[in-house]
C-alpha cells in the first residue's frame, strides 16, 4: 500500500532523476559579479499531480571558497547532495538525516541533532525538514556545489532567514 507521503517522496526522486538525465537540465548560470557570492540557480520547478498545492524544485547552489550561508530553515522538505567540495554544515536546532554513501546497496544514514557541526563531502547528502535551523560554510579552497530537490507549498520561498 502506498501512503501519500511515500508517493510524494517517490515523485520527488523520479522527477529529480528525470531532470538530471535530460540533456538540457542545467542552463548557464547568470549570477552576480562577486566571486564570493553564494549563488542559487533554479534548474526546474513543477507542480506534481500527486501533490496538489505543492511545488517541486530542482536547484543548484554554488558556495565559493570562504563563503557562507546564513542561518535559515526551509518551509518544506529538502533533499540535497554535495556534488563537489566539502561543506561545513552546522545544525542550530532540529534534526537532519545525513546520508553518507551506500552499504549493500542501501543508503547509509544517521540522525544528527543540533547543536552540532558535520562535514559533508562530495557524495554526502542531507534531508532537511521544516523544524531544522541550520547554516553552512565553505572552509575549503575550492567551490562547493550542491544539487537539491525541495517540496514546498506553492508560493513558499525556498528558504527563510533566521535573525539572531
Amino acid at each position: 500500500m502506498t501512503t501519500p507521503r511515500t508517493a510524494l517522496v517517490a515523485a520527488a526522486l523520479v522527477v529529480t532523476a528525470v531532470l538530471l538525465a535530460g540533456p538540457a537540465a542545467a542552463s548557464p548560470h547568470r549570477g552576480g559579479d562577486d566571486p564570493q557570492e553564494v549563488t542559487r540557480e533554479v534548474l526546474a520547478v513543477t507542480e506534481p499531480a500527486q501533490a496538489p498545492g505543492f511545488e517541486l524544485y530542482l536547484v543548484r547552489v554554488v558556495i565559493p571558497a570562504g563563503a557562507s550561508i546564513a542561518t535559515h530553515y526551509h518551509p518544506g522538505t529538502q533533499m540535497a547532495q554535495v556534488q563537489r567540495g566539502t561543506l561545513t554544515y552546522s545544525i542550530i536546532s532540529g534534526t537532519a538525516t545525513v546520508l553518507r554513501g551506500q552499504e549493500n546497496g542501501e543508503p547509509v544514514s544517521e540522525q544528527v541533532s543540533g547543536p552540532a557541526t558535520v562535514k559533508l563531502r562530495a557524495g554526502d547528502g542531507v534531508i532537511e525538514t521544516t523544524d531544522l535551523v541550520h547554516e553552512a560554510e565553505n572552509k575549503g579552497k575550492q567551490r562547493v556545489t550542491i544539487l537539491l530537490s525541495a517540496l514546498l507549498t506553492a508560493g513558499a520561498p525556498l528558504s527563510i532567514a533566521v535573525e539572531g
